[in-house]
């Protein structure tokens, strides 16, 4: 893509960003995003911006390698079923009227490209520090595609209505930053069972051999009041391709060689998800 293309492009979501440095606003200048404070981001001809140039990206264990494990999963239509239950949540709260919503942590972008696609009114934001991810995301061109750290999120104060946070860490002072007055939450985390047939053939080599969530919800009620919650739990068998793609995008395969990866069987796999409607007032 030509960088012009993409700085008309980008034009119409600055209005929701901000420098992730000083906070303040930006404006396009030839090839570069600058800030008001002079603070200078070069434009990818790719489609995303990078607002965290610092971070070692050689470090990431979230490789472009299990981006493209996850895609060919997302596609296989896998976590579907945990997309309509978030797209059922922003239904019930904005119909058909126009609303603005960041993904938080949403590497590839499965989950923001879903949002375009069924609500056109939605003008969307993908935030991920893996440049990897984002540059995968940066494919699909109707969203706002951003390298930046969810400590510092370069969107400004209360200009999100919605925020996912799916199987991502959470900052929930920078999330009650952005969100406007009466903006929505939607964390996503694992339930216990969540690809139970995975943990149960690496636990040898985990820390925490029996996973348990209610340290993640003790959390996230002491920052915010939880509305209700969706149970999302399925089992789906698996042929040999999608088996390694599974065994390949999770964590608890990091510290495992390939060859260990090669020698394991995974017929099956669970989906199981609980799904937070959360407000954060106050």
């Amino acid at each position: 893509m030509k960088i012009s293309v993409f700085a008309g492009q980008l034009t119409k979501y600055l209005p929701e960003m901000r420098c992730p440095k000083c906070g303040g606003g930006f404006h396009i200048h030839e090839t570069q995003l600058r800030c008001e404070s002079g603070h200078c981001y070069d434009l990818s001809s790719k489609g995303y911006v990078n607002l965290a140039p610092q971070h070692d990206q050689s470090r990431e264990k979230y490789d472009a390698s299990l981006f493209e494990n996850r895609s060919r999963i997302f596609d296989g239509g896998f976590y579907s079923p945990l997309w309509n239950a978030i797209a059922a949540k922003i239904q019930e709260q904005f119909g058909d009227d126009p609303f603005t919503l960041a993904d938080i942590g949403c590497g590839e972008g499965y989950y923001t490209r879903r949002a375009t696609e069924t609500f056109p009114g939605c003008r969307a934001f993908g935030v991920d520090l893996s440049r990897d991810g984002i540059q995968r995301a940066a494919r699909y061109r109707n969203a706002c595609w951003l390298v930046g750290d969810l400590k510092q999120l370069p969107l400004r104060n209360g200009s999100m209505d919605v925020l996912l946070d799916v199987l991502t860490p959470a900052d929930y002072a920078s999330f009650r930053r952005v969100l406007r007055p009466g903006g929505l939450l939607l964390k996503a985390i694992p339930g216990n069972d969540y690809l139970k047939e995975i943990r149960n053939l690496v636990k040898d080599q985990l820390r925490n051999q029996e996973y348990n969530n209610s340290r993640v919800q003790d959390h996230l009620a002491q920052h915010g009041t939880i509305l209700d919650k969706t149970t999302i739990r399925q089992t789906f068998s698996l042929t040999e391709t999608q088996a390694a793609d599974f065994l390949r995008m999770t964590p608890m395969t990091f510290s495992l060689p390939e060859k260990a990866l090669e020698g394991l069987m995974l017929p099956e796999i669970t989906i199981h998800m609980e799904l937070f409607s959360v407000r954060l007032d106050g």
